[in-house]
C-alpha cells in the first residue's frame, strides 16, 4: 500500500478515527491489526514472512535474557543473529539469481521474472530485530514479555517498509505507554505529511522523468545530459526517501508516536563521514553501534603493536572495521555486485579521508583558512556531493555494464555542447523531460533546499506557530494546491521499497 495512493489515506482516515476512539489499553490491538493489513496490501503471501520474524524474535529476546552468564548469552545471541542474516540473505538471493523466479503477480504464473519479490521492508524490520536482541544481550533492555506489544514494536506500519530503524527503547515504552491526544502534535504531522507528499510528488517523481531514460538507455544521449541526471538523481533519491520518512513520522505523530529523524540536511555535509551522520541517520548509527565500533574495538584488544605491514595500528584498525561495515551495508542494500561496490566505494572515501585529514587539516592552517570559514566549507561542501553523486551513479545502475555504459557516455558529446548548449535541453526534452517540468523543478528545488537550510530548519515550524492561524493555514493549503496543480500522481513506488 503506497503512501501516495487514495487507498492508503482512506485506510490512514479510518485507522486514526478508531485509534483516537478506542480506550488506551487496546490501541496496540487497532495498531497491530492495521499494519498487517497495510503490509499484507500489496502480496499477501509475504505477510507469514513477517509474523515468523516477529514471533523468532520474541522468542529468541526471552531466550537470550535466561542465560546466566555473557558467555550463553553471546552464544544465544550469535544463533538470533544468524538465523535473522539467513532469513534476508535467502530473499536477498533469490531476488537476483535467475534460477529462482516468481512474478509480481504471484499466482499468476510461475516464470518471466528476474527473480522471487523481496519481501517489502525486510531489511529494515530485520535489522529492528537485531537491535532489540543486541540491547538484551547487553543488558540495556529487558525483553518484552507481551507479545502484542512486541509485535507491534516490530510491524508498526509507519515505519514498516524504509523505516526509520527504530532502537526497543526508543519505540516500545510508547506503545506501553499510550500518549493522549494532542492538538499542536496532530498539527506537527500533518504539517509533516504534507512536506513529505510535496517533495515526494512534485519533486522526486518530476525528476524520474529525466533520470530515468538517462540511466536506461545511456547510449542515447551526451555527457552534459548525463551529468545533469547525475546531479538530478542525488537530489530524486533524497526527495524520495526524505519525503517518505516525513510522511511516515507524520502518520506517528498524528497516531501519539514519535519516530527517529532519519535526515539532517545531507548534501551540506563537508566530507563523506559527514555525510554519513547526516543521511539515513538511523541506518549509520545502526551500523556505528552494532558493527564498526565493537569490530573496531575488539581488533584493538588483540592488536599490541604501533605498526602492522607498514601502517600504524590505529590506521589499520580503522580500515579493516570501515571496509567490513560498508560492504555490510552495501549487501543490505541489495544482493547485486553493484551494491557490494558500492559499498567497497564508500569505504575507499572514508579511508582516506581518515588517512589525509590531519594533512588536510595542517594545509589549510598553513594557507590561513579556518574550518568555520566559508572558504573551508564551500569547497569542501562540492567536492563531497560530488563524491556523492558519483557514488549515486553506481548505486542506480542496473549492473556494471551499465554503469559502464553511463562513464562512457558522460565522456562524450562535449564538444557538440560547446557549439549549442541547448543540446543537452534538447536531449532531455526528448525523453520526456519538458520546459514546464524544468520550470517547475527550478522552482521547487531551491524552494526544497532553502526551508531546511540550517537558517530554516529548526526554526521555521517553530516560529509558524507564533504567526497568526490565518497565515499558518494559508501557507499549508499553498502547498496543498502545489501538490495537486504539480504533483505527478501515477503509480510510482518509493526508491527504497526495493530494499
Amino acid at each position: 500500500m503506497l503512501f501516495t495512493s487514495l487507498t492508503f489515506l482512506l485506510f490512514f482516515v479510518l485507522v486514526f478515527s478508531i485509534h483516537w476512539i478506542l480506550p488506551a489499553r487496546y490501541r496496540w490491538i487497532l495498531l497491530l491489526v492495521a499494519s498487517l493489513v497495510f503490509y499484507g496490501f500489496g502480496i499477501p503471501q509475504y505477510t507469514p514472512i513477517l509474523v515468523l520474524s516477529a514471533l523468532m524474535n520474541y522468542g529468541f529476546g526471552l531466550w537470550i535474557s535466561r542465560a546466566d552468564d555473557d558467555r550463553r548469552r553471546r552464544n544465544r545471541l550469535v544463533w538470533g543473529i544468524v538465523l535473522n542474516i539467513a532469513l534476508l540473505g535467502m530473499f536477498k538471493v533469490l531476488s537476483v539469481h535467475p534460477l529462482f523466479t516468481v512474478p509480481a503477480s504471484w499466482g499468476v504464473t510461475l516464470s518471466g521474472t528476474a527473480g522471487w519479490i523481496l519481501p517489502l521492508g525486510i531489511s529494515f524490520f530485520t535489522f529492528a530485530n537485531l537491535s532489540y536482541l543486541i540491547e538484551i544481550k547487553r543488558r540495556k533492555w529487558e525483553p518484552e514479555r507481551h507479545l502484542g506489544y512486541f509485535a507491534v514494536y516490530v510491524t508498526f506500519f509507519p515505519k514498516l517498509i524504509q523505516g526509520p530503524i527504530e532502537r526497543p527503547a526508543a519505540f516500545l515504552p510508547q506503545v506501553k505507554t499510550p500518549a493522549a491526544f494532542n492538538y499542536d502534535r496532530a498539527v506537527g504531522g500533518l504539517r509533516l505529511m504534507l512536506w513529505g507528499f510535496f517533495k515526494k510528488l512534485v519533486i522526486a517523481d518530476r525528476l524520474a522523468l529525466a533520470v530515468n531514460p538517462v540511466f536506461d538507455r545511456p547510449h542515447d544521449f551526451g555527457g552534459p545530459a548525463v551529468i545533469v541526471a547525475a546531479i538530478l538523481y542525488s537530489i530524486q533519491i533524497y526527495a524520495d526517501f526524505s519525503g517518505y520518512i516525513d510522511i511516515a513520522r507524520g502518520c506517528a505523530k498524528l497516531l501519539g508516536f514519535e519516530l527517529t529523524k532519519n535526515f539532517n540536511r545531507p548534501y551540506a555535509a563537508t566530507s563523506v563521514k559527514d555525510f554519513w551522520s547526516r543521511w539515513h541517520i538511523s541506518l549509520s548509527n545502526w551500523l556505528r553501534d552494532y558493527v564498526f565500533l565493537p569490530l573496531a574495538f575488539g581488533i584493538s584488544r588483540r592488536l599490541k603493536k604501533e605498526r602492522y605491514l607498514g601502517m600504524r595500528t590505529d590506521h589499520l584498525i580503522y580500515s579493516f572495521a570501515i571496509t567490513v561495515t560498508f560492504l555490510l551495508c552495501g549487501i543490505w542494500h541489495g544482493a547485486g555486485f553493484t551494491f557490494l561496490a558500492w559499498g567497497a566505494l564508500y569505504a575507499l572515501y572514508l579511508m582516506t579521508g581518515h588517512l589525509t585529514e590531519k594533512p588536510k587539516r595542517r594545509l589549510y592552517r598553513k594557507a590561513g583558512i579556518l574550518p568555520a570559514s566559508r572558504l573551508y566549507r564551500y569547497p569542501q561542501v562540492i567536492v563531497t556531493f560530488t563524491l556523492v553523486t558519483f557514488a549515486w551513479v553506481l548505486f542506480r545502475s542496473s549492473g556494471f555494464q551499465n554503469f559502464s555504459d553511463i562513464l562512457t557516455a558522460a565522456a562524450r558529446g562535449w564538444s557538440e555542447f560547446a557549439a549549442s548548449p541547448a543540446s543537452a535541453y534538447r536531449q532531455l526534452v526528448v525523453a520526456g523531460f519538458t520546459l514546464a517540468d524544468m520550470v517547475i523543478i527550478a522552482a521547487t528545488v531551491p524552494f526544497l533546499f532553502l526551508t531546511e537550510s540550517s537558517r530554516f530548519l529548526d526554526g521555521t515550524w517553530q516560529r509558524l506557530k507564533t504567526r497568526p492561524a490565518w497565515l499558518r493555514w494559508s501557507l499549508y493549503y499553498s502547498v496543498l494546491i502545489a501538490i495537486l496543480l504539480f504533483g505527478k500522481f501515477e503509480n510510482s513506488t518509493f526508491i527504497y521499497y526495493q530494499f
